[in-house]
């Protein structure tokens, strides 16, 4: 394994991958998709989750929205239902879920998103349909920073036999990107700020869409950032808890993409983002070059 820092890179166009969908009775001509993962179900079909925002569905107006595709290089992806909405009999805000991200654990799928307060959990053995855990208390809640702090936007990066959640929290006013972990995807440690300040600024739309990994043959670890500006920037790290608080030490590259996920496919390997007008998610080629 290499320490060199290598560089992210979108190769070529972008091509759109779902718009605004048809959301029935729920539908807003206001609405607007927003934050979103990507995976890839059991029966082999890419699937997109996203959280559809300012939608008729009552409370803070979100739910979160499906598509799916057999190949992640076709446009304009089929829509394919409700994935979920809130359920305030679990804890959650009405309307208020957000930023679905989806791993493989445990022989099942499992979704982690945002009910406006909290991190929760839902699982899926097909990838498709999924069902929320609920805790002893009869509730989704996994962990938050406070009633107040927002948190949101969840991803989940694997290494050492551990989970990683970082996630969006505003506490004060501060946003920043923290981390806790896990062994098991139930019982989670307290909470390391990894990510927060720098030129990208500390207000509260200032550190999200966090998305960890690591590059192909590399022993660091790359954090993609998005901020208030519109722009996403990269750190780079030895350490999974640190990149760079109050400071662009470790910041290596600035995207113009907001919501980057790399996926890796056997058509090579890609970006996405959200469209800048807020109408749809896209994806671009992708790859990682010498710094």
């Amino acid at each position: 394994m290499s320490h060199a820092t290598l560089i992210p890179q979108i190769v070529g166009d972008w091509w759109t991958i779902a718009t605004s969908p048809d959301i029935g009775d729920y539908g807003s001509a206001h609405q607007q998709p927003m934050d979103f993962g990507l995976w890839r179900a059991r029966d082999g079909r890419w699937q997109l989750g996203a959280c559809i925002r300012r939608t008729a569905c009552g409370g803070e107006g979100r739910l979160l929205w499906r598509w799916e595709s057999e190949s992640l290089l076709h446009e304009d992806w089929p829509s394919a239902g409700l994935l979920l909405e809130s359920d305030v009999n679990s804890g959650e805000t009405l309307g208020g879920l957000q930023a679905p991200y989806v791993i493989a654990a445990d022989g099942q799928y499992q979704m982690f998103y945002g009910d406006w307060v909290s991190i929760c959990r839902a699982s899926s053995l097909d990838g498709k349909q999924f069902s929320r855990h609920l805790q002893a208390d009869g509730k989704s809640a996994l962990f938050n920073e406070g009633q107040s702090a927002n948190t949101r936007d969840p991803m989940v990066f694997v290494h050492g036999g551990s989970y990683f959640a970082y996630y969006t929290g505003v506490v004060h006013g501060v946003g920043a990107i923290y981390c806790r972990t896990s062994r098991n995807l139930h019982d989670w440690s307290p909470a390391t700020i990894v990510s927060r300040g720098g030129a990208g600024g500390c207000g509260a739309s200032d550190a999200e869409c966090a998305f960890v990994t690591q590059a192909p043959g590399c022993d660091s670890f790359y954090l993609f950032r998005w901020h208030s500006d519109g722009n996403t920037s990269v750190y780079c790290s030895d350490d999974l808890y640190d990149f760079g608080i109050d400071h662009d030490d470790k910041k290596i590259a600035s995207l113009p993409v907001e919501v980057a996920r790399i996926i890796e496919s056997e058509d090579g390997m890609f970006i996405s983002s959200l469209m800048e007008d807020y109408t749809g998610i896209r994806l671009a080629r992708f790859e990682w070059q010498a710094g």
